[in-house]
């Protein structure tokens, strides 16, 4: 190989490399940013759920935060399981969980989910840790439940 040759190799190499280094880069910008908007949103989300709750006395039925979370436009954010019928009257607020919602990312964010307590308190927690106080909350009425909504949805994709 002449000098010539050997430069534009050393080039093309570095070329891929620097591309892949941002794609990389990029993705993982990315999951970052998606992560902290879904955090934002549950935040303005516990926000409306513990003033209304203040108001009220009560939490707020799905559909009144449904139609908050349209209504803010929440353009980053999955969608989110809410929690309140199944919460009962004198639950902990500091170990209840009211709404979450998973985050499957990969790379340097790792999967896990956005959680608003009781309290008010919105916090990453990562999956397994998740799983463990949710199933420790969740009774059998709402497995049950959730079973049927993942057999209908199950059925009507088919």
């Amino acid at each position: 190989m002449n000098r010539q040759q050997k430069k534009l190799v050393v080039n093309a190499v570095t070329v891929v490399a620097f591309t892949v280094a941002m794609v990389v880069g990029f993705a993982n910008i990315k999951d970052a940013i998606n992560r902290s908007e879904a955090i934002r949103v549950m935040d303005i989300l516990g926000r409306e759920i513990l003033q209304y709750r203040k108001q009220s006395g009560s939490l707020p039925v799905e559909s009144y935060v449904r139609q908050f979370a349209d209504k803010i436009g929440t353009v980053r954010f999955a969608g989110f399981k809410y929690r309140a019928q199944w919460i009962e009257f004198g639950s902990d607020p500091n170990k209840t969980i009211v709404a979450y919602s998973a985050n499957n990312y990969r790379g340097f964010v790792k999967a896990g989910y956005v959680v608003l307590w009781l309290n008010g308190k919105v916090e990453w927690i990562n999956k397994e840790q998740f799983e463990k106080i949710l199933a420790a909350q969740q009774q059998q009425q709402e497995l049950q439940w959730l079973q049927e909504q993942l057999q209908k949805n199950k059925n009507n994709s088919l």
